[in-house]
């Protein structure tokens, strides 16, 4: 239907998806390797949530299909040309937005595979831990530096939600974010059909339930190698670490 005044954009499962990745990497953020279980925990359930929003971008409601981001080259030249205008307001993601949510998403899938990578290397545990993983690969420095720009990315898409709220007051996108609404456009409200609602309910479901399982399992530890493959026991402190690299 159309409606001149708001229009219903983000569905609950977007916004779900929205609030409990900003949760879950807070979460790991915070969790790092002093609470390693419940950051791989926290992992688990962010990696989780990226997969079915990948795969609701091609199966979800209109706005939220990838195919509905204005990422070509006439849509970013359309947006730069009008850009701080009061008109120039998008239903569903403006392409600066669009580029910026793709790349955290893709982002955060690459975190997480990193993750379980380097949870296979250094701990033997997780999904990956019966593979054969390549020597001289160090999967955990491409975990911390897809952590690190996952970051500046989060930081990109604050500051795109304040220049929006400065921009367009009565009509920013932030409101949409907690209620789904958005004002001051016409167009037609976003509607889920049964498959999407099933679909839906897994998307909730998998990634708390993957939290839980591992949260409560076996508590996870890494089991730092020197450089000639010898594993090492470490104190709280490290000094065991640091007598074998004096001896060296």
């Amino acid at each position: 239907m159309e409606n001149k005044k708001k229009t219903y954009v983000w569905g609950i499962p977007t916004r779900f998806f929205h609030w409990t990745l900003f949760l879950a990497l807070i979460g790991a953020y915070i969790a790092e390797e002093d609470y390693l279980t419940a950051h791989v925990s926290f992992g688990y359930a962010a990696g989780i949530l990226v997969l079915f929003r990948i795969l609701w971008g091609f199966t979800g409601p209109r706005y939220s299909r990838f195919r509905d981001f204005p990422v070509g080259i006439k849509s970013i030249s359309g947006f730069i040309k009008g850009f701080g205008k009061a008109g120039n307001v998008y239903p569903g993601h403006n392409p600066p937005a669009s580029l910026v949510m793709l790349a955290i998403m893709f982002d955060v899938l690459f975190i997480a595979l990193s993750g379980m990578l380097t949870l296979a290397q250094e701990g033997g545990t997780g999904l990956f831990s019966s593979l054969t993983l390549p020597a001289g690969v160090e999967f955990k420095e491409m975990h911390e530096v897809f952590f690190q720009t996952g970051i500046v990315l989060v930081i990109i898409h604050l500051a795109g939600i304040l220049t929006d709220l400065f921009i367009h007051k009565s009509d920013s996108s932030l409101k949409s974010i907690f209620t789904g609404y958005k004002s001051g456009i016409s167009a037609t409200d976003a509607q889920l059909t049964g498959f999407q609602k099933v679909l839906a309910a897994g998307w909730i479901l998998a990634p708390l339930v993957a939290f839980y399982m591992v949260i409560t399992g076996p508590p996870m530890q890494l089991n730092e190698e020197e450089g000639s493959g010898e594993s090492m026991e470490m104190n709280d402190n490290g000094e065991a670490e640091e007598r074998g690299e004096d001896e060296d």
